[in-house]
């Protein structure tokens, strides 16, 4: 599921549309907690502020949970039920037909600060399965673990080891804003803290599904941003073939977002990439990635080639 955008901050508001905002809960009235970090790699710099519904509070209690379940009617009652009677509140979550007509799973954030630990919480069901309870009746197996999304709120996005240094440049915002005709502002001490950041700078909105979070970063108002769109032929060095014709024409890639069409033979290669730099003009880039792909053994199509306009 691709979940970016791009906007341009103004008076240091960024507005999140619905596409990436209803999936993470980012929504009007929804209160919001933020953490930015700063990352330096050969000299450069850059930031990004990471949000979150969940405060800084709320980390210590959220726990994975996976119900599966028969696909029947009351199967997912018995679920909120189950939980709504030990006083765990069920957070974020997604439900989805595995088989139609035969099971269902159910993954979910739940908040156990009112009930206590995970594993007792998992006999407890264990317990009910074995006696045969009608409770839980339409349920099959429940899965529970300590969630890690405070990591990605926490600790940056680059693990540790690695030649870029992360830096927390204030551990949290610990006073919630709250997203107002679809916009979240930005706190004006993350602002005094950026270095070079103005009206109009472009915003790069990513959304991680796992998580629950969004993340924030910042582009210079100057980027020309680029959709460049191909069909593929789904085997082994396919991407490399598109992706090093670009690079040879100093085309950095933002997003790469890959879908199989049919499973050996064909796939799409979506592309965001910053033009910026490059030494061709759209045209002209429209015209090479043609002659690139013409020449290349199998299925090969560009199917877009065009600037983004943010």
């Amino acid at each position: 599921m691709r979940l970016w955008d791009f906007v341009r901050m103004r008076d240091s508001k960024v507005k999140i549309g619905e596409k990436i905002g209803k999936p993470l809960g980012l929504v009007d009235g929804s209160q919001v907690f933020s953490t930015m970090f700063r990352y330096d790699y050969n000299g450069r710099s850059s930031y990004e502020i990471v949000l979150s519904t969940f405060g800084p509070e709320n980390y210590r209690e959220i726990c994975d949970a996976t119900f599966y379940m028969q696909d029947v009617p009351g199967a997912c009652a018995q679920i909120a039920k189950f939980l709504g009677e030990r006083n765990i509140d069920i957070l974020n979550s997604v439900s989805l037909s595995m088989i139609s007509n035969v099971c269902m799973m159910w993954k979910m954030l739940v908040d156990l600060s009112y009930y206590g630990d995970f594993t007792t919480l998992k006999e407890e069901f264990e317990r009910l399965k074995r006696e045969a309870s009608p409770t839980i009746g339409k349920v099959e197996a429940m899965e529970i673990e300590p969630s890690h999304i405070s990591d990605r709120y926490t600790k940056g996005v680059v693990p540790p080891g690695a030649s870029i240094r992360t830096r927390t440049t204030r551990k949290m915002h610990r006073t919630p804003s709250i997203i107002r005709n679809g916009e979240f502002e930005i706190p004006s001490e993350y602002v005094r803290m950026i270095e070079g950041i103005g009206e109009g700078q472009i915003v790069m909105m990513v959304g991680d599904t796992d998580a629950w979070v969004l993340s924030l970063t910042f582009l210079s108002p100057k980027t020309q941003l680029a959709e460049i769109d191909f069909i593929i032929p789904d085997r082994p060095g396919a991407i490399f073939e598109v992706t090093s014709a670009l690079a040879r024409h100093n085309i950095n890639l933002v997003s790469v977002y890959t879908k199989v069409l049919v499973y050996y033979e064909t796939m799409t290669l979506e592309l965001v990439a910053d033009v910026t730099n490059s030494n061709l003009d759209m045209d002209a880039l429209r015209e090479k990635m043609r002659e690139v792909v013409s020449g290349l053994k199998g299925r090969y199509e560009l199917a877009a080639c065009r600037i983004i306009d943010v």
